[in-house]
């Protein structure tokens, strides 16, 4: 299916570019019965173009899938990126209540889910809207506490937050792609933000009591469906417990796949994306999803 591309309005007036996949054949209401809508929340410095063929599955199950950029982002980013004043927290705060909104009012009344991918993820609780989601699939998601992850990988990481990120700031106003960072270039606020997290083990904890005290991770109370791979570097089984640990009340379900699961050398942080997983590590998280809003195949 042709995505649909769209623009959502957050709630401070800013515009970002979002695409809709239709899980009915558009319009013709009754051609088949749609399952659901899944709002998919992508990770640091991933075009939504990226989360484009999971989107199409998503489709094939009789899902509606909306996918976008967070401001600062691909196609949601100004020409200048240094003109760009977002912080990372305004990703949860703004922009994925926006998109779970349009996801309800264009769903035409099926039931919406949740897919956060890393930060996708940890932000969920940040919604203010989170009620309007029925279940949550967090792929990949933990806190980025560089000294907790996984080597060789860690030092990559002190290199990022201590030297690169730093250094570009300071030459370009931004970070761009490069130097070690393979994604999307990063505005100045949201690098800044993000690397203080990364650089304590608290992560984003000792900021829920101060300007981000309205968030609701008390309040997630599931069904959460939290997906590991065992050699991502980044959500590696430790980091993954310390994300856990933010949202207490979840009902909680935890699957881990190694590569030989899906029958390939490597998965790592990204690689779930991959087509080649469809019947491996897309086909069950769809289950997954259709037991728990009670439409199984």
């Amino acid at each position: 299916m042709r995505p649909n591309r769209f623009e959502l309005r957050a709630r401070d007036g800013r515009v970002l570019v979002a695409n809709w996949f239709w899980g009915n054949d558009g319009h013709k209401v009754g051609y088949r019965k749609v399952r659901g809508t899944v709002v998919i929340n992508g990770a640091t410095g991933f075009p939504q173009t990226f989360y484009f063929k999971l989107a199409d599955y998503f489709t094939q199950r009789r899902y509606h899938a909306l996918v976008y950029d967070y401001r600062g982002m691909g196609q949601s980013a100004p020409a200048d990126l240094r003109a760009e004043a977002a912080r990372m927290s305004d990703w949860g705060l703004l922009d994925m209540p926006a998109a779970l909104d349009a996801a309800v009012e264009r769903g035409e009344g099926a039931r919406v889910v949740t897919l956060g991918h890393s930060i996708g993820g940890q932000f969920l609780g940040l919604l203010p809207n989170h009620s309007l989601a029925h279940a949550h699939v967090q792929i990949a998601t933990s806190v980025g506490y560089w000294r907790w992850e996984a080597a060789p990988f860690r030092y990559l990481a002190w290199w990022f937050w201590r030297v690169h990120g730093p250094m570009m700031l300071a030459i370009k106003g931004y970070v761009p792609t490069g130097g070690g960072w393979s994604g999307l270039a990063l505005p100045r606020g949201v690098y800044e933000e993000w690397r203080r997290w990364c650089l304590r083990p608290e992560h984003f904890g000792p900021d829920l009591a101060t300007y981000l005290s309205a968030n609701v991770f008390n309040e997630i109370r599931g069904p959460l469906l939290t997906v590991g791979l065992t050699d991502d570097p980044i959500a590696t089984r430790r980091t993954v417990e310390e994300i856990n640990k933010f949202f207490p009340n979840a009902q909680r379900e935890s699957r881990w796949y190694s590569p030989r699961d899906a029958g390939v050398k490597r998965i790592g942080h990204e690689g779930f994306f991959s087509s080649k997983h469809r019947e491996t590590l897309w086909r069950p998280v769809v289950d997954w999803l259709d037991q728990t809003l009670g439409e199984a195949a």
